[in-house]
């Protein structure tokens, strides 16, 4: 298994912005193409800026969980970051206006030393994961994929079903690019993937019962993949021991409501 101590939102969205500052394209939109490897104005180019965006969403997020001294030393440069992803006072076209204006190098190297602190605090966590190894995740994906075309509508509502389908190609998607956008942003939708999934299944009624059996199955499979990616476990079992007890937890939160109602 690989290890990666620079697998941070943050860490990625520095490299994104530095690789763009460098480029030898002729304006903001060739140099975001560029890297993004997209058409400028595609759908493509859409769905992975909107990507980038996300990074820095998420590391505005855990921003807010750094000490309090660390948390406000870098609040002070969220707005440089902002700014050097959306550039909204520019002509994208310019090719006039230098690429290295799109951030100072100050304000560059602080979203890297912020990057370095989210991984020193919050190593282990889904911010910020210590394996690079996603081959499981992809199995898992695609499990949960097979077993959710297998169920017809009797079982599961088709509009529910192919929502949940898109979510895990999309989370693959990011598997697939994860050289762009890093493990933390995989972990994220990950994290959300799974619940969708948990309250999907605590809302089926008409499951056959092998279909029931393989949904609790493959969302155990999913949490402990998603564990050994996060914490780089060396040991399957730990990790599966801690997915079961989520599972189970789970499990018992929902029939609290369910009695409650």
């Amino acid at each position: 298994m690989s290890f990666s101590n620079e697998n941070t939102a943050a860490h990625h969205l520095y490299a994104l912005i530095a690789r763009v500052r460098s480029s030898t394209e002729g304006n903001v939109s060739s140099a975001w193409s560029e890297v993004l490897g997209a058409e400028w104005g595609s759908h493509e180019f859409a769905r992975r800026h909107s990507e980038v965006v996300t990074l820095l969403q998420m590391t505005i997020r855990q921003v807010s969980a750094l000490p309090e001294r660390a948390r406000i030393r870098c609040e002070r440069h969220v707005g440089a970051w902002w700014v050097a992803v959306m550039q909204p006072a520019i002509n994208w076209m310019d090719e006039s206006r230098a690429l290295q204006s799109i951030i100072d190098d100050d304000k560059l190297d602080h979203l890297e030393f912020t990057a370095d602190l989210i991984s020193g605090n919050l190593g282990g966590s889904d911010a910020a994961p210590r394996s690079a190894d996603l081959s499981e995740m992809v199995d898992r994906c695609n499990e949960w994929i097979e077993l959710l075309t297998s169920m017809d509508e009797r079982e599961i509502d088709g509009p529910v079903r192919d929502q949940l389908i898109s979510q895990l190609r999309h989370l693959i998607w990011l598997i697939n690019n994860a050289g762009l956008f890093g493990g933390a942003r995989v972990a994220e939708e990950a994290s959300t993937v799974i619940g969708s999934l948990a309250q999907t299944g605590a809302s089926l009624v008409n499951v056959r019962e092998e279909n029931a059996s393989r949904w609790k199955k493959a969302l155990l499979a999913l949490v402990a993949a998603c564990v050994v990616f996060n914490q780089a476990s060396p040991i399957l079992q730990e990790s599966l021991t801690v997915g079961e007890s989520l599972v189970r937890e789970i499990a018992s939160v929902v029939e609290d409501f369910q009695e409650e109602g």
